[in-house]
């Protein structure tokens, strides 16, 4: 049975508490008794054991118990009435004109006492203690520092005074702080009975869902978790209690739960899979007022399309129609597609056409591969085809199938393949307008008609259209069809080229190089004006081009240092960004190009000066170590130092 506990200091309010207490018709007081404040916290936590769920005290009693239990206390506050008696007393005791009372007390004890120097005439010196500080040392030094001619407080404070032989009154109440601290206690008990009836009202719908839900607070840790979803992840709801989401629903973005409780999105969902079980999850705010407070998640088992699932990806295997890749195999550092990947993610939860929008290349691939193994159509086929260089006829044997006179079938294409699945078709404006018109009518129909009416076949494969075109510009010239365009363009996603993201060409570039020096065991120096023509180059390839090109780079530099002059050659030999600059220009321009290179040149040298001893230095004796497999005393002697004069320089 819950009920409220009341502490009080001595047998005095001990009696005022009981006069109180027989005066009101209902209350939930189970028990009432006198305290020492150093077993305040035992007969606080023996007082929960026997049912207490609210427990009133005063002064320095209630601080303790709040600083060491978690049961809600309603603190007995002296009222102005009862200060004000307090102070009169204490001017008479005194017999001074206008006295300096120091008035001494533990947390919230105390009411307003603003005016009371005005309503008095005294000089009020108030010390409020907590029981993390030195307390002691606190009322020493006011009782010190301050002309106080008596302190009113309780017995630490008449102790003081004491020591200091000053006159001290105890704080005693007339019962009206009493009687207000049990009106705020059952007031409390009524809210904390609400809670828990309204708790038991939420845990039995949350028991009987069959989705799986949890309750997080406003730090991500789990709060409450139902059973249903206690099943979904096989963890029981005791040992997930206080854990963040994502270590329960593995899979979960890690940035999810924080974009959610810091109010940068409204609503988040995604797909999951925890123990071979297909999951849409989705969190949403616990918004109380303007605040979030918390969040919830909900998690409900999905039907995947797995109809004969192992005949159907053992075929799949041997065709080659397989997706490997995910999203978590696009590196975290690439910052400049965070968003591509976030809206591939939301695209992922449709079956509709969508449009991707990039150059070829292993973003684009990963992040078809992602959205396919992301989507409910993970076990079915994932094919991707280029039209780019295919005839009409091919364009249409290759999608839609043909029957075959030769072995008298119907030979299927790769909508037909790719049924249940996803096909990614490449260089979508590539594509016929006959080709275009047949692609709509298999969407809008979801039907595969073949030679004969009567051989229609239902089709549920999801189109991802590719281009690195302008759609819209095409669409203007009567290059792409209306239909197809409003039809793709509605779940469009932009994967931005890699001269369009700076930030993750220059994390790419210290990737490569590293690699590459590592790889073929070389130490290289990157001159200021070398780094900065790669980091303002287009890189129309994108990291496919980035990539060769530093492996390039590293091979056939032939010195330590990679200066300005060797990148726009190699880059000029390899790309032919400058080819035939000199004849296309006039020859006094001709003449200045010269003469800029050569002041380029020149200024390269300088700054592989600047480099000095030391970067040469570190060069060498990485390459020394490298040699000799971490063997100081061999890479000494190839450097012709002592192992001391080695050991020096790699601790600088």
């Amino acid at each position: 049975m819950s009920g409220i506990a009341m502490f009080v200091p001595n047998e005095q309010m001990l009696g005022q508490a009981q006069e109180i207490l027989g005066q009101m018709e209902n209350h939930h007081v189970i028990l009432l008794k006198t305290i020492t404040t150093s077993n305040a916290v035992n007969e606080a936590r023996e007082a929960v054991s026997r049912g207490a769920n609210i427990i009133v005290a005063r002064g320095r009693q209630a601080v303790e118990i709040q600083q060491h239990t978690t049961v809600p206390v309603s603190e007995i506050v002296m009222s102005a009435q009862e200060l004000g008696l307090l102070v009169v007393k204490a001017k008479t005791l005194v017999e001074k004109e206008r006295p300096c009372i120091g008035l001494f007390g533990w947390g919230n004890m105390f009411s307003d006492t603003t005016y009371f120097e005005q309503l008095y005439g005294v000089r009020l010196i108030r010390c409020v203690l907590q029981g993390a500080e030195d307390w002691r040392a606190v009322m020493d030094k006011v009782l010190e520092e301050n002309p106080i001619d008596i302190v009113i407080g309780g017995k630490a404070a008449l102790s003081a005074a004491e020591g200091r032989g000053i006159p001290a009154l105890f704080l005693s109440s007339t019962g009206e702080s009493i009687r207000t601290a049990l009106h705020n206690a059952e007031s409390l008990y009524s809210v904390s009975k609400l809670e828990q009836h309204n708790y038991a009202q939420f845990s039995t719908v949350l028991d009987s869902s069959f989705s799986g839900i949890i309750k997080a607070g406003p730090s991500g840790r789990i709060l409450v978790m139902n059973r249903a979803m206690e099943q979904i992840t096989g963890i029981s709801a005791q040992k997930a209690m206080g854990q963040p989401v994502e270590a329960v629903l593995k899979g979960l973005d890690e940035n999810a739960m924080h974009q959610i409780l810091s109010g940068e999105e409204e609503t988040y969902s995604a797909f999951l899979n925890i123990n071979d079980q297909s999951l849409v999850v989705v969190l949403e705010p616990i918004v109380a007022g303007s605040q979030i407070d918390g969040a919830i998640v909900s998690c409900n088992r999905m039907r995947r399309l797995e109809s004969d699932a192992k005949e159907v990806n053992r075929n799949q295997i041997l065709k080659g129609y397989v997706a490997y890749g995910t999203f978590d195999d696009i590196d975290r550092h690439l910052k400049g597609l965070k968003e591509a990947v976030e809206r591939a993610r939301i695209y992922a939860q449709s079956s509709s056409p969508m449009l991707i929008e990039a150059i070829s290349g292993p973003e684009l691939d990963i992040i078809c591969q992602g959205i396919h193994n992301y989507s409910l159509r993970k076990n079915g086929p994932f094919i991707m085809m280029n039209m780019a260089g295919l005839k009409e006829d091919q364009q249409m044997k290759v999608l839609f199938g043909e029957y075959s006179h030769e072995r008298h079938a119907w030979e299927p294409g790769l909508i037909e393949e790719a049924n249940h699945g996803t096909l990614v078709i490449q260089s979508i404006d590539k594509l016929t307008l006959p080709v275009q018109y047949n692609l709509m009518k298999v969407i809008r129909s979801k039907r595969l008609f073949k030679d004969r009416i009567e051989d229609m076949q239902l089709m549920d494969t999801r189109i991802i259209a590719c281009t690195a075109k302008n759609l819209t510009e095409l669409r203007k010239v009567d290059k792409i069809r209306s239909d197809l365009y409003f039809t793709l363009k509605s779940l469009r996603l932009k994967i931005p080229n890699l001269k369009d993201r700076p930030e993750d060409v220059e994390y790419l570039l210290d990737k490569y190089v590293k690699l590459y020096s590592e790889q073929y065991c070389r130490y290289h120096v990157m001159t200021a004006g070398a780094r900065k023509v790669l980091l303002e180059y287009p890189w129309a390839g994108n990291s496919i081009q980035l990539d060769a090109f530093c492996e390039r780079m590293i091979l056939t530099v032939g010195k330590r240092t990679i200066t300005e002059s060797y990148v726009r050659e190699l880059l000029e030999e390899l790309y032919e960004t400058d080819s035939g600059i000199y004849e296309i220009l006039p020859e006094d321009e001709a003449r200045e190009e010269r003469r800029r290179r050569m002041e380029a040149r020149q200024q390269e040298a300088k700054e592989e000066r600047k480099l000095g001893k030391e970067e040469i230095w570190r060069a060498s004796i990485q390459e020394a170590l490298a040699k000799y497999h971490g063997n100081r005393t061999l890479a000494a002697k190839e450097l012709g130092i002592s192992t001391t004069t080695l050991w020096r320089w790699m601790k600088k």
